[in-house]
């Protein structure tokens, strides 16, 4: 199934909105009148050209200077918003009084509009420092609609909205490139086209029914799996459907235990008695009143028989061959003890779309956020030696037991299709997962009562409804050698000593041909800076092992040149995660200037090719395959910003020094630390920008180099357990777009 076709959440780029001369007057949204309404607006802007120009000549130049400096971000930014930016601020043409346009709505807040807006830009650092923007970017988003505070009666005001219409959207546009550059942006969805994708979903799903159906008959053994779903105030339709869509199950080995949690009206329990009566799989209780659905699952619970549980909420569906599918799994795995598969969602029409493409067990991932979610099925001997459903942590209830699960086994199966539609209804979680806040109040909680029960240290927030942020101390103060990749301007070695949240830090520089290393920088800052000669002729990695030898710090710091921290707290997130003793290697977020990822993580493809899942979109982005934004284990980073203890690396003898590319010496060198049993992980919470251009090493090489590597790493039949078999080949584009 290709899912490589995104749309619908990519914003249009700040381009689009740059040309603000002209009318662009929408169909009125009022019923009766709104034709008229239309064509009288559209014949009042015929007159209104001169005066538009007029007001919005100057404006033009703000654009373009702003569109420009804002496409292609560098150094000077700053300093040019002062000195460029800010003299073209006032939109009046020169030589035009304001007296002479004392009726002209919007003038004088579209001048404070832009006044603010340099001020944000000319007085950050470079580059341009997420921590404290929020407010003045909500302040500014305000105030993009500079006709927003004009009194209703105001004449001819909506002619002079039309007037204002391109502009308006220019500033909001303008906030939002702002948002993604600043690290201050809601994710952008982006999600296969739903069109495309339901007719693709509903032809793979016909062949794997098939295929499933097929396998079926060579299977020996057959275990009954008890469906347990919580009923309460289902609406008759939906909760027929649900279970039409056991009923269809072409494993035929299910029995479902329904249980309705004291439902105010007799609908539900009147269709649940119906249906029980017509197929004996189907058992029903009700309970006298509503208890909530940790109780009314373990009610469900109580009533199953199978050797192993599958959760269904009363309003979502199965796909024909789910069932199927798990049982084909445990006839090849018969040991696994949990069980879980992508999803997708249905809206009320019955279309389907937003899929989502889960890796297998990633417990850093499980912690932050419950990607698990649905098609979930638990060995019913474990699920009832955990306590089943465990109240209180209703809303997270799902997420709470599967942290259980994984303190008891790390025996999870995922089965990479998608087997279940989680149905889309207003005030759903599917639907808003900010719509509940309590549940995700209680998702903070069941991640904090899972660290302590595994004694780690840590604090959680709450970064998002559904997301969290687990921040670990620092037992002591280690020592942290910072390997730049190549030499460093003054301003650029400032930039990053700015930021070393207090750990005491060396950085070191190669300086490459005859000349001598100069004396430590001129830097006001406690950290040490050393200049190491290298010969122009060593690879990447042998620089790197050269500057390995010269250091001295506890935490070694791989770090692509000109790639600089956007806020405090980065070194130290990239240091507590370093510093667990099951973590071999950490890598960062990096984004390009103008606030696209490019390093998010890599995944391996087929044959050991390198993918780069969210490399070019907008960040944060929400894609097929998760958040750019979510922590998660990971086969591989790119050493263009990866942290690794020091005994660890020379117990591996260094960088590996044939490979040219970041992205190919640092998989190479994960791929050894992931055989010595030791995780890697991807943290967003450190974030850089890269603030030169690229440049590729030999990458058909590094890849021929890299895929012997791959086939001597051990790994699941499926090959990278934390990608995805349905990413795409154009994920490893990963270009800068």
């Amino acid at each position: 199934m290709n899912h490589s076709t995104h749309s619908g959440g990519l914003p249009p780029p700040l381009e689009a909105f740059t040309q603000v001369l002209g009318f662009d007057v929408p169909p009125s949204h009022r019923a009766r009148w709104g034709s008229a309404i239309t064509t009288a607006k559209r014949l009042g802007t015929v007159g209104l050209g001169p005066v538009q120009r007029l007001l919005l000549s100057r404006q033009v130049h703000f654009n373009a200077l702003l569109a420009s400096l804002l496409r292609q971000p560098e150094r000077t930014l700053p300093e040019r918003a002062r000195r460029e930016l800010a003299p073209l601020a006032d939109p009046l043409p020169l030589g035009v009084k304001a007296a002479w346009l004392p009726a002209a709505p919007g003038l004088r807040e579209q001048q404070s509009w832009n006044g603010a807006l340099v001020a944000l830009l000319s007085g950050q650092d470079w580059p341009l420092r997420t921590d404290g923007v929020r407010g003045p970017l909500d302040a500014l988003e305000a105030r993009c609609d500079v006709l927003a505070s004009q009194p209703p009666g105001t004449v001819g005001l909506p002619l002079w909205r039309e007037v204002w219409r391109r502009q308006i959207g220019f500033n909001h546009a303008c906030v939002r490139t702002l948002r993604h550059m600043l690290g201050a942006a809601r994710p952008v969805l982006v999600m296969p086209e739903p069109e495309a994708y339901a007719r693709a979903a509903r032809e793979q799903e016909a062949r794997d029914v098939r295929a499933a159906t097929t396998a079926l008959e060579g299977l020996t053994r057959r275990p009954l799996i008890s469906l347990v779903t919580p009923a309460w105030e289902t609406p008759v339709e939906v909760l027929q459907a649900c279970i039409a869509s056991v009923t269809a199950q072409v494993y035929p080995h299910w029995e479902l235990c329904i249980v309705d949690d004291g439902s105010r009206g007799a609908g539900v329990a009147a269709t649940l008695r119906r249906l029980a009566a017509g197929d004996a799989r189907i058992r029903f209780e009700r309970l006298p009143e509503n208890q909530g659905i940790a109780r009314a699952t373990n009610a469900a619970l109580a009533m199953a028989r199978g050797e192993f549980v599958g959760f269904l909420d009363h309003d979502d569906l199965l796909a024909p061959h789910a069932l199927a599918e798990v049982a084909l799994h445990l006839a090849s795995a018969p040991d696994t003890e949990v069980l879980y598969s992508d999803e997708d969602k249905v809206d009320a029409g019955g279309q389907r779309f937003a899929p989502y493409l889960k890796p297998e067990l990633s417990p850093e991932l499980l912690r932050a956020v419950n990607y698990v979610c649905h098609f979930l099925v638990v060995r019913t001997s474990l699920l009832r030696e955990v306590g089943g459903i465990r109240p209180g942590f209703e809303g997270a209830q799902d997420h709470e037991l599967l942290l259980r699960l994984m303190e008891r086994t790390r025996r999870f199966a995922h089965i990479p299709k998608v087997l279940y539609h989680w149905r889309t209804l207003p005030g759903s979680t599917a639907t808003d997962a900010s719509a509940k806040p309590a549940a995700s109040e209680a998702g903070r909680r069941a991640v904090t009562a899972h660290l302590e029960r595994a004694g780690e240290a840590a604090t959680v927030e709450t970064s998002a409804p559904g997301l969290y942020r687990i921040r670990r101390s620092i037992a002591h103060r280690p020592r942290v050698s910072v390997l730049l990749s190549g030499e460093s301007t003054e301003a650029g070695l400032e930039s990053l000593l700015a930021l070393t949240d207090g750990l005491e830090v060396e950085v070191l520089v190669p300086v490459f041909g005859g000349r001598e290393p100069g004396a430590a920088a001129s830097v006001a800052s406690p950290a040490k800076v050393v200049r190491v000669r290298v010969e122009r002729t060593l690879t990447p990695g042998a620089v790197a092992n050269r500057l390995l030898r010269a250091s001295s710090g506890d935490l070694v710091l791989s770090l692509d040149a000109g790639t600089l921290p956007t806020e405090p707290g980065w070194l130290a997130e990239l240091s507590s995660q370093a510093l667990r003793p099951d973590v071999g290697v950490v890598g960062a977020r990096i984004l390009s200037p103008e606030g696209h990822v490019l390093h998010a993580g890599l995944c391996f493809g087929s044959e050991g090719r390198l993918l780069r899942p969210f490399a070019g979109l907008p960040d944060p982005s929400l894609r097929d395959f998760g958040g750019s934004h979510w922590p998660r284990d990971l086969l591989a980073v790119s050493s263009a910003c990866a942290m690794i203890r020091r005994d660890v690396l020379e117990s591996l003898g260094g960088w590996g020094e044939s490979f040219t590319s970041d992205d190919a010496r640092g998989a190479e060198l994960c791929l050894r630390v992931g055989a010595r049993g030791l995780r890697v992980l991807y943290t967003p919470h450190a974030r850089l920008v890269r603030t030169h251009a690229r440049s590729d090493g030999d990458d058909a090489r590094d890849a021929l180099r890299l895929r012997e590597a791959w086939t001597r790493h051990p790994r699941t039949p499926r090959g990278d357990p934390f990608g995805h078999p349905c990413l795409e080949p154009s994920d490893a584009e990963g270009t800068d777009r």
